[in-house]
């Protein structure tokens, strides 16, 4: 898995990591004070509505790759994804005043229908590994800031810590999915995935997120 692992290693390091915590509003208001339940509102409005989505995409990627290589990594991270649905539900929006059942039927906003977008054309198209790299480089972007969120939030008196809790499991990509993720590239390589497309989804996401974090910052 030598090719996989210096794809994975070459691009990873020109993630814009720094850039993407530093230039987040919400990180800005939040270690200054300034968090309104407006903020707290759109923060779930934002990921319920992304998870539309993100979870169906698990089936579909899961249908198209059986393979027990892509099958198993797509499956343990449709887990992740389902278990922050299950928060987000049961206790995340109605600690922000909203009502879940409500939000399914709730039109997205652009930042998220973007996402959404980006995320049903690598689930219909994208290779495995692609799809692959796709997942790990939003864990690498969206991470770093979330863990950085939650110290900024924990102390404040009006963020419910299902808020933070929520953020807290997003603080760092599971190692299992780092774990799996060469072999994953390495398969879709050895199935003739060109090797310029296992990172053409993955360019997409620093813009996506950026756009995503300023709806949630400034609506």
């Amino acid at each position: 898995m030598a090719k996989a692992a210096e794809i994975i290693e070459r691009y990873q390091a020109l993630l814009p990591v720094r850039q993407q915590v530093q230039s987040n509003e919400l990180l800005a208001a939040a270690k200054q004070g300034r968090i309104h339940p407006q903020h707290l509102q759109r923060l779930v409005i934002g990921e319920f509505l992304t998870q539309q989505a993100e979870i169906p995409r698990y089936g579909s990627l899961l249908d198209r790759f059986r393979h027990e290589v892509p099958a198993g990594y797509f499956a343990y991270v449709a887990t992740v994804f389902i278990s922050q649905r299950r928060l987000l539900a049961d206790a995340v929006a109605p600690a922000v005043g909203l009502d879940a059942d409500e939000l399914r039927h709730a039109d997205p906003p652009q930042a998220v229908t973007q996402l959404n977008q980006a995320v049903s054309w690598v689930a219909a198209h994208a290779g495995p590994a692609e799809a692959a790299m796709e997942l790990h480089t939003d864990f690498q972007l969206f991470c770093p800031v979330a863990a950085e969120l939650v110290g900024a939030l924990r102390d404040l008196d009006n963020v419910p810590e299902p808020v933070v809790a929520y953020l807290r499991n997003y603080a760092e990509e599971p190692a299992e999915m780092r774990q799996r993720l060469p072999e994953v590239v390495e398969h879709g390589l050895a199935q003739g995935e060109p090797e310029r497309w296992v990172t053409r989804s993955a360019d997409e996401i620093p813009d996506l997120l950026s756009d995503y974090w300023h709806y949630i910052a400034t609506g």
